[in-house]
């Protein structure tokens, strides 16, 4: 538990410095491209975002593989499936090249004259999905050192490259290169960030091989047997955040995705912070699976869903109480008008969203991923349906509305199935959440009682201060010390249990 700990912490403060720069960055490119080349930007990354879909899964695979195997120490296992999955990931660039090119040159025409930019369209949509062609083969390598828990490795290597990746592009847009100097900069600083990760991945674990061309049949049958039910849930989830923002390109008026991805980003990136605290359960959770220790499983779920609602909720009231004045604060007041409803209705997936990334996480790590991943194609035809039947009454509002109302449904199910895989009581999670419930009243009182700030910075910030201090202090008074205890006494059918929580797996409440 302290090693996941200590590496969700790792994750999340890179993750900070990408949403920090992602806060500073954004206002620059869509004041220096404009809303048209800004949409293109968009509708390019959602397009392709389904070509990362033919990672199959695999990469959610190798990840488990590799913490089983080097709990185990069998690095004849680890290099089988390393190997088996490079070889289907060179298969997915392929198909990158072919089906990704042919998409985006149908699109390119359309997208240059709403863009006004002509050739920087198309040198833009080739470098992107070349890009895409060379990230996929190379993703096996973040996965192994997942897996391996080696996160400080891979944070330095990821911290570094974006501050590259971000001063290039100033750099590239300041000089007059637009568009295509941008996707330069972005495949150069790719190439060179997972090079890096790769060079962690070999010296962390003496003995690895990769040889694509000299794989197994049971090896390959084995990666792209256990990857379907993870691709599955990954297409569920281009569906759901990546369909809007095709369809808002090509049905509504220029800059109308801009307006979308404004209140997306806002929210997803306040999910993807805190998320860097669950990522790292996954290799620590097939571990204990491993060694067949379900008590420890338990405790790493609730302890993780507990310390969830403690960040979530303040996360979750705040942007319904200061998201306006922060969208106007950050990109221009006129966003305030233009995305401002639909924050505030993404904004209310927020918590439960993160209780079902715990859950999530858990079901990666005992690779049962079977009910997770047909109840996330139901979210995402769901909300495809809805984004259909509200896009054109309803704009914008609609595509929001059709995003938040599955993935609210859908979380609550993933929750309560994951507590029927690990036999947890409904009672024992309720206590769970109970008490950082109740905490949460302080800032939600305290922000309610002081109104709406003023659309800047500092005003904004004095109204976090005031709400967050009293929580953080009742925090540290109430919950350091507090513990839930996993109730069920049994494994889920024909699992035994250990018959004790080892020391480091013990659910200590101190996250």
């Amino acid at each position: 538990m302290r090693k996941a700990a200590f590496g969700a912490g790792i994750n999340a403060l890179v993750f900070a410095a990408t949403i920090a720069v992602g806060f500073l960055l954004t206002p620059f490119l869509v004041r220096t491209l404009g809303k048209p080349q800004y949409d293109v930007w968009c509708v390019v990354e959602a397009v392709l975002a389904y070509f990362t879909l033919l990672d199959l899964g695999v990469a959610s695979y190798l990840m488990r593989t590799t913490a089983r195997a080097q709990a185990k120490d069998e690095i004849g296992t680890l290099n089988r499936a390393a190997s088996a999955s490079a070889a289907v990931f060179l298969c997915g660039s392929a198909v990158v090249l072919v089906g990704g090119g042919s998409v985006l040159f149908a699109l390119s025409g359309r997208l240059a004259e709403r863009a006004e930019a002509g050739g920087q369209v198309g040198w833009f949509l080739a470098i992107m999905l070349v890009n895409l062609a060379c990230l996929l083969p190379l993703s096996l390598f973040p996965a192994i050192l997942d897996g391996l828990e080696r996160f400080v490795w891979k944070a330095a290597v990821r911290f570094l490259f974006l501050l590259l990746r971000t001063i290039g592009m100033v750099l590239a847009l300041r000089a007059g290169f637009g568009l295509a100097g941008v996707g330069v900069v972005v495949f150069a600083t790719t190439l060179g960030e997972q090079a890096a990760l790769a060079l962690g991945c070999f010296l962390g674990r003496p003995g690895l091989r990769i040889q694509p061309w000299g794989v197994e049949r049971r090896a390959m049958r084995d990666v792209i047997g256990a990857g379907v039910d993870a691709f599955l849930a990954m297409l569920a989830g281009r569906i759901t955040l990546q369909t809007g923002a095709i369809l808002v390109g090509l049905m509504l008026p220029v800059g109308r995705v801009t307006d979308l991805m404004m209140a997306i980003r806002v929210t997803e990136y306040a999910k993807q912070l805190l998320r860097q605290f669950t990522t790292t359960l996954t290799p620590g959770i097939s571990a204990l699976e491993a060694r067949d220790d379900w008590a420890g499983i338990r405790g790493i779920f609730l302890v993780g869903t507990k310390w969830m609602v403690l960040l979530s909720v303040p996360v979750n009231v705040g942007l319904w109480c200061f998201g306006r004045p922060f969208l106007a604060a950050w990109v221009g007041p006129e966003f305030a008008v233009a995305s401002g409803t639909s924050t505030m209705i993404l904004a209310g997936t927020v918590t439960i969203g993160l209780l079902q990334s715990v859950a999530a996480r858990v079901l990666y790590g005992l690779g049962r991923l079977r009910w997770f991943a047909r109840i996330a194609l139901i979210e995402g035809a769901v909300n495809l349906l809805l984004t259909l039947l509200l896009i054109e009454p309803y704009g914008i509002v609609g595509v929001a509305v059709a995003i938040a109302v599955p993935n609210l449904l859908a979380s609550v199910v993933v929750v309560v199935h994951t507590m029927r895989v690990l036999e947890v009581p409904m009672f024992g999670y309720a206590k769970t959440c109970a008490v950082p419930l109740l905490a949460n009243v302080v800032p939600t009182t305290v922000w309610l009682a002081l109104g709406d700030p003023a659309a800047d910075y500092g005003s904004i910030g004095l109204f976090l201060v005031a709400g967050l201090s009293p929580y953080a202090a009742l925090i540290a008074a109430t919950q350091v010390r507090w513990a839930p205890t996993a109730a069920s006494p049994t494994p889920p059918a024909g699992v035994r249990v250990a018959a004790a929580v080892p020391a480091g797996c013990r659910p200590s409440g101190r996250g």
